[in-house]
């Protein structure tokens, strides 16, 4: 008998699972970046409104890829045909070590936070404990997964909502700080930094197989998700903006546990922010792991990794073996982080490629609604051509600028990574040791 993935996951848990990964601690150190950069608070709020309304556009695309193909190989089936073989697996795999490298700096954050408000152990056993156990929860089963998530993403929105709101317009300890001066270069440049707030929410494409309702709930699970969370982080960027001084942010990895303090001096709960943020983390680790897990998992039953990752727990029919391998890898990136202190080229890394990525899914959509008929996409936006031909445009100045306004390593590695990655793909296919099953 073949195993197969569970059809369990409803609506409401796959909007949970767009959220569920952006919501990571993380983010709140790409939200420093950005602070440093902008120069003013109208430059940060239009860069965030940006990201977010571009974002949304890009899942439309990635909506109509998944009703055509609701794959667990996900940008791999859906970049196959316009971009080819060697190209699509290229970018997956790159995409892969992408995610998992902002993993580790998620490790790196929660472990930080738990060593500042608990303790006891130091910081590096935290992360661990912490990535252990959703590991366990994953393999023991989607549906509690599932169930797992959706209750600390929404706990996690609105505690960050009701601590941002209550910031901004309750807490009066510091002068006004004013909306400053309109600047474009900065807004854009501040735009591609802040990609990195969506970072990982396509992954919930690739649990098309496990979706009730694939050809319209993942597609409508997207846009709402994002929404969501680009109002989340706009107000968040705000709080810290105006109540963490910029020479304090330069010297911080946890600018939300500083926030806290600053805002909830004199009472007891301040814990309140590390709570919200260790929440964050189980729920950014939870999310990034489940959807993940499935690309590993379809590219080792297709033969494009090793064959064990496309394995299926007899009992629990998950892909136990691509969970344990992601669990390795993402503890070796979490000790590489600690010992080198060194987050910010991997966040300025993983919003570039990010941004190339979210280009190529769009012009993936649109090679598809020129080849297909209309009754062959199952979710079919209207004016779809229009708006995958300027998202596709939008995303690739964004990533461009991006590389241009960092440092030398974050364009090498991006550039240098894809390359080798598509000359060894192709060394593979031409040699016949890549596997050809769709």
């Amino acid at each position: 008998m073949v195993l197969t993935l569970n059809r369990r996951l409803k609506f409401t848990r796959l909007v949970a699972i767009t959220m569920g990964t952006p919501l990571a601690s993380s983010v709140f150190l790409s939200i420093t970046i950005m602070v440093l950069m902008v120069g003013s608070l109208i430059n940060l709020i239009f860069s965030v409104i940006i990201s977010t309304a571009v974002v949304i556009l890009v899942s439309l695309a990635y909506g109509e890829l998944v009703s055509i193909y609701p794959s667990a190989a996900g940008n791999r089936i859906f970049l196959k045909k316009p971009m080819g073989n060697t190209l699509a697996l290229s970018l997956s795999v790159m995409w892969v070590i992408i995610i998992l490298g902002a993993a580790g700096i998620e490790a790196y954050m929660a472990g930080n936070v738990l060593g500042y408000v608990v303790g006891i152990l130091p910081p590096f056993f935290w992360s661990i404990l912490i990535l252990s156990v959703v590991v366990l929860i994953n393999i023991v089963g989607v549906e509690i997964s599932g169930n797992f998530q959706m209750f600390i993403t929404f706990f996690v929105i609105v505690s960050l909502i009701v601590v941002s709101v209550y910031s901004i317009f309750f807490v009066s300890n510091a002068p006004p700080v004013g909306f400053g001066s309109l600047n474009w270069l900065s807004v854009f440049s501040a735009s591609a930094v802040s990609i990195y707030f969506f970072i990982g929410f396509g992954r919930v494409t690739t649990l098309g197989e496990e979706a009730i309702d694939y050809r319209k709930g993942i597609p409508r699970a997207m846009p709402l998700g994002i929404f969501f969370i680009g109002i989340t982080f706009i107000l968040a960027s705000v709080a810290i903006f105006e109540r963490v001084p910029i020479s304090v942010l330069q010297n911080t990895v946890i600018p939300q546990i500083v926030l806290g303090n600053y805002i909830l001096t004199g009472t007891k709960l301040p814990i309140l922010i590390g709570i919200i943020s260790i929440v964050m983390s189980f729920s950014a680790f939870n999310a990034g792991i489940l959807g993940t897990s499935r690309l590993v998992y379809a590219l080792g039953r297709e033969g494009v990794f090793p064959k064990f990752l496309g394995n299926i727990h007899k009992r629990f029919l998950t892909p136990y073996a691509s969970l344990l391998f992601l669990y390795v890898v993402v503890m070796i990136i979490t000790a590489v982080v600690f010992f080198t202190k060194n987050y910010s080229a991997i966040v300025l890394i993983a919003a570039a490629f990010d941004s190339f990525m979210y280009a190529f899914v769009s012009y993936s959509a649109l090679w598809h609604k020129r080849k297909l008929k209309k009754q062959e996409i199952p979710f079919d936006v209207r004016g779809g051509t229009v708006i995958y031909i300027v998202i596709t445009a939008i995303f690739m100045l964004l990533g461009i600028l991006l590389l241009l306004t960092s440092t030398a390593e974050v364009a090498i590695v991006v550039i240098v990574g894809v390359f080798v990655l598509s000359l060894l793909y192709y060394y593979l296919y031409k040699s016949g040791r890549l596997g050809t099953r769709r």
